[in-house]
């Protein structure tokens, strides 16, 4: 009787307007149909389960698998066909709630009934065959079971297509699988790390549409549009949902899309909401330039004039599979690293370690043996020259030859050459190092000619010269060509123009030592 009853129930639901009731239903209602995504799990093991069992029984397949006794394999159908239809239900009732495709939705909905309306006919068929005769009625029940199980494969597809977009299946399948469905391969920019200098990324394409597949696609897609929205294209953005136009080209602050994923995250309109992945703020910083950029689809982020925060910003912008990709490499990378580590630190004075454990970026420090340290220790860094971030030359008896052995460091961004001999004569060395950042002179003799070699590292932000040779002449001429170097000569110092301003030439003096 109850499996008559649900068979009824699921064959009804699809004739049923899923849209026609929606301004009727008690709120009670509503929240019954988001219980939707954690029920049907349970009748999908469960039918599946049955069959397993059921198939167990075919000659050549008994060896597989066990097959218990006929009352638990009853018992598992109707469970099965009663979670199916429960299922069903919630779904309906989640239907009211809007914001999905209405083609898709209405698949996805007959579908399901089909899939709980099979569920329980397979059932009345085992039923009756321990009525009428088990034979010919076990047949058709384990026919009919195994329908099932295929149109709830179909189901479940349309179920992800409406969550996760109708590629959700397609995109991280293997070649042949795309091939076989008529699609072309995958390319997947992070397997082979083919990720482009910022300057050479689409602004949308290649930055800001993949922030919103990785954070918004879930809910705002083809599929499902929460709220009317679908952020699947710019053409989608600006006709908007339910609340008007998502983004305002050209005004970030009117942008609907910006206000919402700037609420405080406890806030009832917060985009994403509460409890799903959130955006980064570099991730927001990138949407917000696009938008104040027009909305471009077409433009290169290096078509702009970056500020170097917004680079930074942008440089660390990866999809996922980037990401994983770059993981992938950090640790190849580090496996590598540490056998090359393993003969140098036996050989090397000082300390040679990573500066995070676990990534590929060394720094280097003498300790108290600074003065066994001579060119000869740096060319023996060679091998893992390329992954030295920091250098701690400090009191050692390096000399401007010597730091010609520099140029395979590319990677390097803090410099410490304090109480060495160096000249303006091993200046000359250091402009083919153009990530430095930090360079620490204190105690030498390079002077204003020496500062010329420096002029084209771009990232430099901070520079000591106490107690060198420089003038305050020439530390101010090399300041007002670089206003973005904090320059400092001990109680001379020349900070930023801002701070200048704000703090009245108030600095205190540099620590040489510690930059």
């Amino acid at each position: 009787m109850v499996a008559s009853l649900g068979l009824g129930c699921a064959i009804a639901v699809p004739w049923i307007d899923p849209h026609a009731w929606q301004d009727y239903l008690p709120v009670t209602a509503r929240w019954v149909g988001r219980f939707h995504p954690m029920v049907l799990h349970f009748p999908i093991v469960l039918l599946l389960l049955a069959l397993a069992f059921e198939a167990a029984r075919l000659p050549g397949l008994r060896w597989i698998l066990s097959r218990p006794d006929s009352s638990t394999v009853t018992v598992i159908f109707a469970w099965g066909a009663v979670g199916s239809t429960l299922a069903v239900g919630c779904g309906w009732l989640l239907a009211q709630s809007g914001g999905y495709e209405k083609e898709l939705l209405e698949r996805h909905l007959w579908a399901g009934a089909a899939t709980a309306a099979g569920a329980n006919l397979a059932l009345v068929f085992r039923l009756s065959a321990g009525v009428i005769g088990r034979g010919f009625l076990n047949g058709i029940a384990n026919l009919t079971l195994a329908l099932t199980c295929g149109v709830m494969t179909i189901a479940s597809h349309y179920g992800a297509s409406l969550t996760h977009g109708e590629t959700y299946i397609t995109d991280q399948a293997p070649d042949f699988i795309r091939k076989l469905a008529g699609l072309s391969p995958r390319h997947d920019a992070g397997q082979s790390l083919g990720i482009k200098p910022t300057d050479q990324r689409l602004l949308w394409d290649d930055i800001v549409r993949p922030i919103f597949d990785e954070r918004c696609a879930s809910c705002h897609n083809a599929g499902k549009m929460q709220g009317g929205l679908s952020l699947d294209g710019l053409a989608a953005m600006l006709k908007g949902g339910d609340s008007g136009a998502a983004i305002t080209p050209g005004n970030p602050n009117d942008s609907l899309l910006l206000k919402r994923m700037r609420l405080d995250l406890d806030h009832d309109d917060r985009m994403p909401p509460k409890g799903k992945p959130q955006p980064t703020g570099e991730q927001i910083a990138a949407v917000t330039f696009w938008i104040e950029m027009g909305a471009p689809t077409d433009k290169l982020a290096g078509d702009f004039e970056l500020p170097a925060k917004l680079r930074s910003a942008l440089d660390s912008l990866l999809t996922p599979a980037q990401r994983k990709a770059r993981e992938n490499q950090i640790i190849a990378e580090t496996a590598a690293l540490e056998k090359n580590l393993a003969a140098l630190r036996n050989s090397l004075p000082g300390s040679l370690a990573c500066v995070v454990p676990g990534k590929p970026e060394l720094a280097y420090a003498p300790g108290i043996r600074a003065a066994e340290v001579t060119d000869a220790q740096l060319q023996a860094m060679a091998p893992v020259a390329a992954s030295v971030v920091a250098l701690d030359l400090q009191q050692t008896k390096v000399t401007d030859a010597g730091l010609a052995a520099l140029a395979p460091f590319v990677k390097l961004r803090k410099l410490q050459l304090q109480n060495t001999g160096i000249t303006d004569a091993g200046l000359a060395h250091l402009r083919q190092l153009a990530e430095l950042e930090v360079i620490n002179l204190y105690g030498t003799a390079v002077t204003d000619d020496g500062l010329q070699s420096l002029t084209g590292l771009k990232h430099l932000k901070k520079l000591f010269l106490w107690q060198s040779k420089v003038t305050e002449e020439g530390a101010g001429k090399f300041r007002e060509a670089h206003p973005g170097v904090e320059i400092h000569l001990g109680l001379s110092a020349m900070p930023k123009p801002a701070e200048a301003s704000t703090k009245d030439n108030a600095a205190k003096p540099a620590v040489p030592n510690n930059p």
